[in-house]
């Protein structure tokens, strides 16, 4: 990530150096080249007058005068030239060291909040296990609703806290990634019978497109990306979710709630929700994003006002 921010600074400033220089040499060059042109190899006022023997000589002259006229502007088109290479070598090393030195404070406070999410998660982990065998072992014959709050509100912060340390162990893992032959049919086919029950409930109508095909991939990566975007699908829809597979991407469509145009960019982003008042952490799609990343895939997001989308390519 910070890799791609420093290249992107770099690039900034390459394409704002260029844009100055070639339009400042352009402009030396035209003008040079015009001037050069608009003057009379042998000017009139010097009222130098050549006899019929002569003109042969004078034609010589002429010529000399616009050879080295014509030698003059191609020697300043490659001086620009070489000077233009020359200072965007300079640019490009200059802004790579200043580049990594500005992101180094976002960099160094990224990962104290890593190691903070890491840490405290690990920390909320024990006393949440803690509430719940308590409530469970607790002797509590009658109805309570009060308890049942308890037990609910233990559950979301256990489901919290479970998808705040996948994300710390998404971010931490840096070895290479497992690659293995993927079956399209079959993985589909069992991420989609996890999901039966909801889909049945909800009344969900689900189309699926899968080649029958198998592709060298992370298994286990894609198969939680697969079903990140399919819980999203469900969870957002009104009555159709269309699923198709091949051996390039996976693509999920679903009617419904639709993401505005100025929000589709921050759907990755962590604890993000489109729609505040539903339920989740907003931490599925940032780990599916994480995810995507550590294999080089490529996830995105669009919506219309009709549908949702969401692909991967790998």
């Amino acid at each position: 990530m910070f890799k791609k921010l420093r290249n992107h600074f770099i690039l900034i400033n390459l394409l704002t150096t260029s844009f100055i220089l070639v339009s400042a040499f352009t402009s030396i060059y035209i003008v040079a080249k015009n001037s050069s042109e608009s003057r009379r190899p042998v000017p009139t006022e010097f009222n130098i007058s050549f006899s019929e023997n002569e003109t042969g000589f004078r034609q010589v002259l002429e010529e000399r005068i616009f050879a080295d006229r014509e030698a003059a502007l191609n020697s300043l088109l490659i001086t620009l030239v070489i000077t233009g290479v020359a200072v965007e070598i300079v640019v490009a090393v200059f802004s790579y060291y200043f580049a990594s030195e500005a992101i180094k404070p976002v960099k160094d406070a990224y990962e104290t909040q890593k190691i903070f999410i890491a840490n405290a998660s690990h920390e909320i982990k024990t006393p949440v296990a803690a509430i719940k065998a308590n409530l469970e072992a607790a002797d509590l014959s009658e109805e309570n609703h009060w308890i049942k709050n308890i037990e609910l509100e233990a559950d979301k912060i256990e489901t919290l806290n479970l998808a705040l340390l996948h994300l710390a162990k998404t971010d931490a893992i840096k070895e290479a990634v497992t690659i293995e032959d993927v079956d399209l049919k079959r993985t589909a086919g069992s991420v989609v019978n996890s999901f039966s029950s909801r889909i049945k409930k909800k009344g969900i109508n689900l189309e699926k497109s899968v080649q029958d095909k198998k592709v060298k991939l992370n298994r286990a990566d894609f198969k939680e990306i697969f079903e990140i975007l399919l819980d999203n699908a469900i969870k957002y829809c009104d009555k159709n979710i269309a699923i198709e597979l091949t051996n390039k991407k996976l693509t999920i469509k679903n009617d419904g709630k639709t993401i505005p145009k100025d929000k589709i960019e921050h759907v990755f982003d962590r604890f993000y929700q489109v729609d505040k008042s539903s339920t989740g952490s907003g931490l599925g799609l940032a780990i599916a994003k994480s995810l995507a990343s550590r294999n080089h895939w490529e996830l995105t997001a669009g919506s219309t006002s009709k549908e949702t989308v969401f692909e991967l390519k790998y």
